[in-house]
């Protein structure tokens, strides 16, 4: 039986992940920075409390499995993670592990004066990993056994700890509204998590170690494609309610951004919004291929919400 230690387990990808592993008949360990958060308990899981200066725990941990797990958010705060993603790499690299990275991080830099570049052609963003991990990667490789990086889009999830679309989506009595930072018919790459963590665990089963030689393999989870009105079709049909889409304006999101750190993102993110993602051309790049039974747009659209 394979063995995952997986962080961030009161979290929506650290959750999905320990179901569609142990569904895979993996054993797995996950590690909450809080007890009192809400984790999933299911057969094959054990959970351990960590902190910071747990980190000989952390490794003695490790010891017992040969995979590890760990999700990398866009603009992620240290303080939401007991360990950052340096110390797991040097971890992987001191045990010789299987590390595995989630992450929606991308190598772009954000256009802070959009007003003085209204000439340029506002291309889709190609999906590609920031150069300091690539390069940090690379020189971990040699070390651990392999590594998995999976690139994803935005996250299908409607709590504000975890995504946007809570943060978006507004519910009176009778209606809904959407406040949309982008174009109406934009199309995005959106994430729903559960088919994300399914689809890990089918590509670690169908892609066996390599003991002779380490790899770096960076992969891309298309998701669904869809734009905020197909959003909002989805939350019509969830919801019963009517939805109505309102613009966001960028100028009101910078006033609010000097107070607020999830609005900080947000304009981090401005030219993700603006551009959408490209599907990648690179080399270095392949597509995670989607689980058989993926999960419809406005299915997982109902459960994000119902999950609120």
């Amino acid at each position: 039986m394979k063995r995952a230690l997986v962080l961030g387990v009161e979290h929506v990808m650290g959750a999905c992940l320990c179901e569609s592993l142990t569904q895979h008949e993996w054993e797995v360990l996950g590690v909450v920075s809080d007890t009192d958060t809400k984790a999933p308990v299911l057969a094959n899981l054990t959970l351990a409390e960590l902190l910071p200066e747990d980190l000989d725990f952390l490794y003695r941990l490790a010891e017992e499995v040969d995979t590890v797990f760990f999700h990398q958010p866009y603009e992620s705060d240290d303080s939401c993670a007991p360990f950052s993603l340096e110390t797991i790499i040097s971890l992987c690299e001191n045990l010789h592990l299987q590390l595995v990275i989630t992450t929606n991080q991308y190598d772009f830099s954000t256009n802070w004066l959009p007003s003085l570049a209204f000439w340029r052609k506002k291309s889709p963003i190609p999906v590609s990993v920031p150069n300091k991990l690539l390069k940090r990667l690379e020189a971990a490789r040699p070390h651990c056994q392999q590594i998995h990086v999976v690139c994803l889009g935005h996250t299908l999830d409607c709590r504000n700890s975890e995504g946007y679309l809570g943060l978006l989506i507004k519910e009176t009595d009778n209606r809904l509204y959407i406040q949309s930072p982008s174009a109406t018919n934009l199309q995005h790459h959106w994430t729903y998590l559960p088919d994300l963590a399914n689809s890990i665990a089918t590509h670690l089963e169908d892609c066996p170690s390599q003991t002779n030689q380490a790899s770096l393999q960076i992969s891309y989870y298309a998701g669904h494609e869809a734009s905020i009105a197909d959003i909002a079709r989805c939350l019509a049909l969830s919801s019963g309610k009517p939805v109505f889409i309102t613009p966001l304006p960028w100028l009101a999101m910078d006033i609010i951004s000097l107070f607020s750190p999830l609005f900080r993102r947000f304009i981090h993110l401005r030219t993700l919004w603006q551009q959408g993602i490209a599907t990648p051309q690179a080399h270095n790049l392949t597509k995670l291929d989607k689980p058989s039974t993926q999960t419809p747009l406005a299915l997982a659209v109902s459960h994000s919400w119902r999950k609120k």
